[in-house]
């Protein structure tokens, strides 16, 4: 089956949106390399003096900027659970539409009404994984990992029965 120009935009533009948040935050601080010469000064010591406190992180920079649970990883789990969503919509609903998926509840048969549902299913998701990650679990990743599971199990069924 080859995929319509619409599901390969959809793609690249779920890849794009995943890509870019990643790739801004993994950019590489500038590392200063001593030289082997002596006659490089030394950086100063640190004060004895207290500093001030800083600004709130809001105030400092986007929030979630030094947050250490929303990482690259974070991200990438849950961009991958969204792009699975939104391909899984788009491929069920066209299986219904070409009268190959008939065992869809009533209520489920239209485009709008799946992405009413899952969307807020995968935000719920993420919240949890935000806050199983936080509290410190080793495993905040599986419940994306399932509903991205489920959701590819779904799309494969779906994409194959499109006539």
């Amino acid at each position: 089956m080859k995929p319509s120009h619409t599901q390969l935009l959809l793609l690249i533009a779920c890849v794009f949106v995943i890509a870019v948040p990643v790739v801004a935050q993994t950019s590489t601080p500038p590392v200063i390399v001593a030289a082997a010469s002596p006659s490089m000064p030394l950086p100063d010591a640190p004060s004895a003096q207290q500093r001030r406190t800083s600004a709130p992180p809001s105030a400092i920079g986007p929030i979630g900027q030094g947050d250490v649970v929303m990482d690259k990883h974070f991200m990438l789990v849950n961009g991958l659970m969204f792009s699975s969503s939104l391909a899984n919509v788009e491929l069920t609903a066209r299986c219904f539409n070409s009268g190959a998926c008939t065992a869809l509840p009533g209520p489920l048969r239209s485009r709008g009404a799946l992405y009413g549902l899952g969307l807020p299913i995968d935000l719920g998701v993420t919240v949890l994984g935000y806050h199983l990650k936080r509290s410190g679990h080793r495993w905040w990743f599986v419940p994306a990992a399932a509903v991205t599971a489920g959701n590819v199990v779904y799309g494969i069924h779906a994409a194959r029965h499109i006539r």
